[in-house]
C-alpha cells in the first residue's frame, strides 16, 4: 500500500476500533482500514462508509464445508466437489452452494454477515494495537452486499459484552474440545438441545470455538457457555496443543528407536537368532511405550512430582491384566515378569541356556506373538488415553502402523521358512541334509509364494 494514500492512523489506545469506524462511516469514506494487534490483523473494505468486505489474517482459516457436513448441513460428497473447485476460498464455496440449490441466497448472506460482525467484534476487545486507513481498496472477494457500520457495531458490541459477563474462564475462541474417548453412549439420550449436540458434533480435536461459532452462528460467549456445559457432563475434554505436541514428538521418537534397531537385528544368519532379535526390538518397544506412558498419562497429569511407586501401581493396574490374559493363550509369557512398571524379559533372553534345538525355537516364537500381540495393545490403549480421536491420534496411529508393517513383514517370513521346514519334514526328508535343486536352504531369503503360514501347535511342553 502507497504510503500517500494514508489519510489516518495511530494507536488503539488513543482511539479505540468503535470510534474510528463510525468516523468512517460519518464521513462516507471509501478504502481500506488496516487494523493490527499482536500477531492478528483486520482488514476491513469500506465503500461510501458501508463495509463491503473483511479479512481476518493471523488465525486459523477454517474449513467451512468440513464444519457444515460435521452438523449435516452438507452432504460429504457435495462438499468435496466444491471444495475442488472454490480453492480453499470460503466465499467462492458458499457462492457455488449458492448456485447449486445446496443453500439459500438468504443464508449465505447472513454467514457472511455473520463472519464480519464476529471478527469486528472479536477486534473491539484489543487495547494494544495501531490502525491505518488508506483511499485504495485492496482487493478481496466480495459476495456480501454492503452492511451499515452502525447496526453492524451494535451487534458486535452486544457480542463483545457476552464474553465479559463470561467473568473468569479458560475458554478462549482459540480453545480446541474433543470428545471424551471414554464416551459411548448415545447422547440424545440426555436431553440436550440442538446446539448441544452441533457443539459436540463439532468438537473433534480440530475445530476451535471460534470456528463454531463461525459455522453455527452463535456468539462466542454462547459457545463457550454450551462447551462449558459440556465439560462439566465430562462429554467433551479441552485440548493442550502443546502437550499433544510434546506427546507426539516423543511417541515419533520411540517409532524412529526401534525402527532403527529392528533394521540391525536383521541382520541375523539363523532363524533362532531372528527371533531373538525381534523379541529383543518388541521388548524394547513396550517398555518404551510403558516409560512413555508413565509421563503423559491422563491420571497422572497436573498432579506436581508423582512418587514412582503410584506411577508403577498405575501402569500395572492398567496393563498387567491383559498381560495374563495374553499368557493364557501364550505360555512363555508366564516367564516374564511385569514389574516395577516394565517388562523383564531377561528369563526369554537367556533360554538358550536351558533349551536347545527346535524346543528353543519354538519358545521363541511363541514368545514374538505374544509380545507382538500386548505391543498392539499397550499403544491402542496408551493413544486412546493420551490423545483419543484426534489429528494428532490419527498422525501417530499412522506412522505406528508403518512399523508394525515392518514387524509383520518380519514374523511373515518366519512363517514362510517354518511352512518349508515342515513341508520337507512331512516329505520325510532329513532336513539337515542339502536340499534338492530349487528348495532354498537360506531362511533369510524365502519365496513369499512356498507354503502356508505356520501356526504353533495348540499344547506345548510348559518350560520349567
Amino acid at each position: 500500500m502507497e504510503q500517500q494514500d494514508r489519510i489516518m492512523d495511530g494507536d488503539l489506545q488513543t482511539l479505540g476500533l468503535q470510534s474510528i469506524l463510525k468516523m468512517l462511516a460519518l464521513s462516507g469514506k471509501t478504502g481500506t482500514l488496516f487494523v493490527h494487534s499482536g500477531p492478528e490483523t483486520l482488514s476491513i473494505s469500506l465503500r461510501k462508509g458501508q463495509i463491503v468486505a473483511l479479512r481476518e489474517e493471523g488465525v486459523p482459516q477454517p474449513d467451512l464445508l468440513v464444519m457444515l457436513c460435521l452438523v449435516n448441513k452438507l452432504d460429504p460428497q457435495r462438499a468435496q466437489m466444491v471444495r475442488e473447485h472454490a480453492g480453499g476460498n470460503t466465499q467462492v464455496a458458499l457462492a457455488m452452494l449458492v448456485e447449486r440449490n445446496w443453500m439459500s441466497a438468504a443464508e449465505m448472506q447472513r454467514r457472511l454477515e455473520f463472519a464480519v460482525t464476529q471478527s469486528i467484534s472479536h477486534a473491539l476487545r484489543w487495547v494494544n494495537g495501531r490502525f491505518a486507513f488508506h483511499r485504495q481498496l485492496v482487493p478481496m472477494e466480495n459476495r456480501m452486499q454492503a452492511l451499515d457500520i452502525d447496526s453492524t457495531l451494535l451487534e458486535a458490541l452486544r457480542q463483545a459484552d457476552e464474553w465479559e459477563e463470561m467473568g473468569e474462564t479458560h475458554l478462549t475462541r482459540t480453545t480446541v474440545a474433543r470428545w471424551l474417548p471414554e464416551i459411548h453412549n448415545d447422547v440424545r439420550s440426555l436431553g440436550l438441545g440442538q446446539e448441544f449436540i452441533e457443539a459436540l458434533c463439532l468438537s473433534n480435536g480440530e475445530i476451535p470455538l471460534q470456528a463454531m461459532a463461525l459455522v453455527l452462528m452463535t456468539p462466542e460467549a454462547r459457545v463457550a457457555r454450551i462447551m462449558t456445559r459440556l465439560l462439566e457432563l465430562r462429554l467433551i475434554e479441552i485440548v493442550d496443543t502443546a502437550l499433544e505436541n510434546e506427546v507426539q514428538q516423543d511417541l515419533s521418537n520411540l517409532i524412529i528407536k526401534c525402527q532403527t534397531t529392528l533394521t540391525r537385528k536383521q541382520q541375523s544368519s539363523n532363524p533362532e537368532q531372528h527371533l531373538l532379535g525381534l523379541i529383543t526390538v518388541l521388548s524394547d518397544c513396550i517398555n518404551g511405550l510403558l516409560a512413555h506412558h508413565s509421563r503423559y498419562a491422563k491420571s497422572l497429569r497436573g498432579r506436581g512430582q508423582i512418587p514412582y511407586p503410584d506411577v508403577i501401581r498405575y501402569l500395572e493396574r492398567r496393563f498387567s491384566s491383559q498381560f495374563q490374559l495374553l499368557a493364557q493363550q501364550y505360555p512363555i509369557l508366564e516367564t516374564i515378569e511385569f514389574t516395577n512398571g516394565r517388562l523383564d524379559c531377561t528369563s526369554i533372553l537367556t533360554l538358550d541356556k536351558l533349551v536347545k534345538g527346535e524346543q528353543l525355537e519354538e519358545f521363541y516364537w511363541e514368545a514374538v506373538l505374544g509380545l507382538a500381540a500386548f505391543l498392539r495393545m499397550v499403544f491402542a490403549e496408551l493413544l486412546r488415553d493420551e490423545v483419543g480421536n484426534s489429528h494428532t491420534g490419527r498422525n501417530l496411529n499412522f506412522a505406528w502402523k508403518a512399523f508394525l508393517t515392518e514387524i509383520d513383514q518380519e514374523i511373515h517370513q518366519y512363517q514362510v521358512y517354518r511352512a518349508q521346514h515342515n513341508a520337507q519334514v512331512t516329505r520325510g526328508r532329513d532336513p539337515a541334509q542339502p536340499a534338492p535343486m530349487g528348495i532354498t536352504q537360506n531362511w533369510n531369503h524365502v519365496p513369499d509364494n512356498e507354503g502356508g503360514p505356520y501356526r504353533p501347535p495348540e499344547s506345548r511342553r510348559r518350560l520349567i
